[in-house]
């Protein structure tokens, strides 16, 4: 005795599986607490995983701490309990709601495909000027109890496709027109801003990462023989 069956062995690293099982993947597979760990995906697409999709996400996420070494944020903006990051010069982006957070997951710009500015689950309209009054102290006119207001931003990304930048804190609520609820409007206009320029420079995006756009080259059998030549004159300019 003392051996272990093939469903006691992670699939992914080998190790016998001790402890609570956290998570199950595809024919309900278990991983051991480790790999488990260190998976970072949205929760509805775990259970679809195959052992092999789960060494290619966390093979992914090796290169993903590559590319939080070296980021070096050019702007960010705190909303609610979310601190948004900007690299300009790599065209990387992320959200954190913890600072000391060692490997969050880092975006393309390439990879942001939309955002919406949502109150309660639904699509909130512009908000109206209310003059300075209004500003300073609220319009009361019409306001209504809201427990989310948040911008969902959209991914074109295997493991995540939506982060929440959140305004509401958990079981609390907020009563729109108020002074309060005005200032998170304004924090989240910044950070639609922020999106809006990322979403404006997208192409070539995703230095330190596999996300980058290859520069228009023209197909080959169109080039004429002197035109090849300037070509490869000016080759090393243009994969700059």
């Amino acid at each position: 005795m003392g051996l272990f069956t093939k469903k006691d062995v992670c699939p992914v690293c080998g190790r016998k599986i001790k402890g609570d099982v956290l998570v199950k993947i595809r024919d309900n597979v278990a991983l051991c607490q480790n790999c488990s760990a260190m998976i970072n995906m949205d929760t509805a697409l775990i259970p679809n995983q195959t052992a092999e999709d789960i060494k290619e996400h966390l093979d992914y996420r090796e290169k993903n701490m590559d590319k939080f070494i070296r980021f070096e944020p050019t702007q960010e903006v705190k909303a609610g309990a979310t601190v948004l990051y900007v690299d300009e010069p790599a065209k990387l982006w992320y959200c954190s709601r913890n600072r000391k957070e060692k490997n969050p997951p880092i975006f393309a710009y390439s990879e942001l495909s939309g955002m919406q500015y949502l109150e309660d689950g639904q699509p909130a309209e512009t908000e109206e000027k209310t003059g300075l009054l209004g500003s300073l102290f609220g319009d009361k006119a019409g306001s209504k109890t809201i427990r989310s207001m948040k911008i969902r931003i959209d991914l074109d990304n295997p493991y995540t496709k939506t982060v929440d930048i959140e305004m509401i804190a958990p079981n609390s609520e907020l009563k729109t027109g108020s002074i309060t609820y005005k200032s998170n409007r304004r924090t989240l206009e910044k950070v639609k801003e922020i999106l809006s320029g990322i979403q404006a420079n997208r192409q070539g995006a995703g230095l330190y990462g596999e996300g980058a756009a290859a520069p228009d080259m023209p197909p080959e059998d169109t080039v004429t023989p002197d035109a090849a030549a300037g070509n490869d004159a000016g080759s090393s300019r243009t994969g700059e």
